[in-house]
């Protein structure tokens, strides 16, 4: 089988959850014995360097069915690039298209995709193309125009529409009236792009179902997803000697893209409405906030949000070896308001075997229990109180630990999401 890969970021180094979830979904795809090339075609918009091309190999276990189309110059993030975002804006006034779409178009991409399709024309056709991130689906009518009998693959990260509903409720008019009519508008598109591929990949079974009952509102037409869950390698770090007594230091951490919307709101509560009242019981305790995004200012420092301040508060940014971050901590708190699809940092914390605080929105998409895989709170009270349990309690912790790792065996093993993908792919797969 020759596959084609597209996606929209190159997903290397694996900084947040979209580029995690793209090496894991590339790991299943080289790991299918009918597999002969793999051929991936990525954007990038700060330059992909030789280390980063050898990370990304070397995360693939270096298959010979690879190959690097050299990924394409493009803006990602419209805030940073006032040009593109006017030229999104324009396109979606004389087109119709929504920016969930528009902001991936480009002719430049266009013209060396045509490249990399057309070149099969002399020879062996792509027997799949694989687009990762539905923004990428803007270009399926010219994949369809060059690649015709090719199966086309839709994986979605997330119910995209979700977002844009979920902006347009937090606007004040008239803002919330123009964002209502995108948020339409993108679900319109959503739904329509879902329909017209061959197969469509979801995240999460919370996110087929919603993807299932888009696609019927909108078209009349209900898609069937396959929910392909991200596989999960458990690698626990070794609980500390002093597990079950109560003489663990109380030091709270948290991990996550720290410019992601979501993620942002969660620390602004956690900070503000929760820490205090943790204070308030364990005097002590501390919080180490670690992630990617922050920019730093010219001399060097990290700018932090002032809201992210207070005693025993610690922004310190990107951290690479997240195993020694999480060594020793009590409690992993992952307050999460909004968003779609699943927390990556959820199932990092439950690999790790770190006891775990998130917030309803934080465990949408998963299985997950209150009190048996982890601990669940929406209020600032509550999520204290249950901070401050964790670290005082061992034997929650270490129970806590135990569930979370028998959840990742039963719901995120390579042979689960392996069939899964092999059903998606058009192979057989096997029932015994």
């Amino acid at each position: 089988m020759r596959i084609f890969y597209l996606t929209s970021e190159f997903p290397w180094p694996p900084l947040h959850g979209g580029r995690v979830r793209s090496l894991s979904q590339l790991r299943l795809l080289c790991a299918q014995p009918e597999l002969r090339v793999l051929r991936v075609f990525s954007l990038t918009e700060d330059g992909v360097s030789v280390d980063d091309l050898s990370g990304f190999r070397r995360a693939l276990d270096n298959p010979p069915t690879l190959s690097i189309v050299p990924p394409i110059e493009h803006p990602i993030h419209l805030r940073q690039h006032k040009r593109k975002l006017a030229e999104v804006a324009l396109i979606r006034l004389l087109h119709g298209t929504p920016y969930l779409l528009a902001k991936w178009r480009s002719s430049s991409v266009a013209a060396a995709l045509t490249c990399e399709l057309s070149a099969e024309s002399s020879g062996p056709r792509w027997e799949v193309i694989y687009i990762d991130h539905l923004g990428m689906a803007v270009y399926l009518p010219l994949i369809r125009k060059l690649c015709p009998t090719a199966r086309v693959v839709v994986e979605c990260h997330n119910v995209e529409s979700e977002f844009f509903a979920q902006f347009a409720a937090k606007q004040p008019l008239p803002l919330r009236w123009l964002a209502e009519r995108e948020s339409q508008a993108a679900a319109q598109h959503e739904a329509k792009i879902l329909c017209e591929a061959d197969a469509v990949v979801a995240i999460s079974d919370r996110d087929a179902q919603r993807l299932r009952a888009l696609s019927l509102a909108r078209l009349g037409r209900a898609i069937q997803p396959l929910t392909v869950p991200p596989v999960v390698e458990l690698a626990p770090v070794e609980p500390p000697a002093i597990e079950l007594s109560t003489d663990l230091a109380p030091r709270v951490v948290y991990i996550g893209n720290l410019t992601w919307h979501p993620n942002v709101a969660g620390l602004d509560w956690l900070c503000q409405k929760v820490w205090p009242l943790l204070l308030a019981r364990l005097p002590s305790a501390t919080l180490t906030i670690a992630g990617s995004g922050l920019p730093k200012d010219p001399h060097g420092p990290l700018q932090v949000p002032s809201l992210w301040s207070g005693t025993g508060i610690e922004v310190i940014g990107f951290v690479p070896d997240l195993r020694e971050f999480l060594t020793n901590a009590a409690a992993l708190a992952a307050p999460v308001f909004g968003g779609s699809g699943v927390r990556i940092k959820l199932l990092d914390s439950l690999r790790l075997g770190v006891p775990t605080v998130t917030t309803s929105d934080g465990a949408s998409g998963l299985p997950l229990h209150d009190d048996r895989e982890l601990l669940l709170s929406d209020d600032p009270a509550g999520f204290a109180e249950r901070l401050t349990r964790l670290c005082r309690d061992g034997a929650l912790r270490l129970r806590l630990r135990e569930a979370g790792l028998d959840y990742l065996r039963e719901h995120h093993s390579t042979e689960r999401a392996g069939r899964a993908l092999r059903m998606a792919l058009g192979l057989p797969v096997d029932v015994r």
